[in-house]
């Protein structure tokens, strides 16, 4: 999630933030077909954000899903799964959080697409499990302003979509970011290992001309309010089973870039106050990729 985000982080640090691929994305009821990295076509779990909230399927097969994100509006946005616990509906959920929850109580982050500016779209691999759901953006007060969008996952047809051969192993530590080899120019596929004890999560940022990682780190310290310093490429958002792997796929060019993690440092952290971030334990890295 954003700066408003929750879960259950313990311990200091700042983990950053990865993801996104270029793909025109369609809400329906069935997502698009896309061929995967088997060669089979398989629809894929598509998920347009707009100002308004967001275009989804009403129901999506358990299992891992190949989830393809795009920002169609003019506000930066991300789409976090989370898993309703029994009897709670959406509303319960969306009423909690304007109550100041930033983990409502039972519901469970199945991670998803991070932080992604206007145009930009984000492509991840993560599992989902049987059980009601909504996507819900965390970026500045959206999470209490924007409607979320409810949707089942079924056990009927569930299936893995096989993700594609990692180039690069992240691994996502209290609190640092581990690459297993530098990321280069070009399309790329990252594995997350959420190593913890803590729950993480990865947004990639890309520093616009003249920017810095203090200007970046300023602004998400004002939750994002002001005019960004980056283009907010997508990642992935934290989710409650460690165990879970997240494959992330993007076409980085030249530039400057920022991996970030915004998970709160304690649970009881509450919605418009301020709080410790794993960023400000230093969850951040930078690098650059050249021409």
């Amino acid at each position: 999630m954003a700066s408003c985000r929750f879960g259950a982080a313990i311990g200091m640090g700042i983990l950053f933030a990865f993801c996104a691929a270029n793909a025109s994305v369609q809400g329906s009821d069935v997502g698009a077909t896309q061929t995967n990295a088997a060669g089979a076509n398989r629809p894929a779990f598509r998920i347009v954000a707009t100002d308004r909230g967001f275009e989804a399927p009403a129901r999506v097969p358990a299992g891992l899903r190949h989830i393809v994100f795009e920002n169609r509006g003019k506000e930066i946005h991300e789409g976090m799964l989370v898993k309703l616990p029994d009897g709670m509906r959406a509303g319960d959920y969306v009423a909690a959080v304007k109550a100041g929850a930033l983990f409502p109580k039972g519901a469970l982050d199945y991670s998803g697409a991070a932080l992604t500016s206007p145009g930009e779209s984000t492509e991840i691999w993560t599992r989902v499990d049987p059980g009601n759901y909504i996507v819900i953006c965390w970026s500045t007060d959206h999470a209490r302003s924007r409607k979320v969008h409810a949707f089942t996952v079924v056990a009927a047809g569930a299936h893995d979509d096989q993700p594609p051969e990692p180039d690069v192993i992240l691994k996502l530590v209290d609190f640092r970011f581990e690459l297993s080899q530098p990321l280069r120019k070009g399309p790329q596929v990252i594995r997350v290992d959420t190593i913890g004890p803590s729950m993480h999560e990865a947004d990639v940022y890309r520093l616009l001309d003249g920017k810095t990682l203090a200007d970046l780190l300023e602004w998400r310290k004002q939750d994002g309010v002001s005019e960004a310093p980056v283009v907010a490429l997508g990642g992935m958002l934290d989710n409650h089973d460690l165990s879970h792997q997240v494959w992330l796929r993007r076409n980085f060019t030249p530039g400057r870039y920022v991996l970030h993690c915004e998970m709160p440092m304690s649970a009881d952290a509450q919605a418009g106050t301020s709080f410790a971030t794993h960023a400000d334990a230093g969850m951040v890295l930078a690098f650059e990729i050249a021409p």
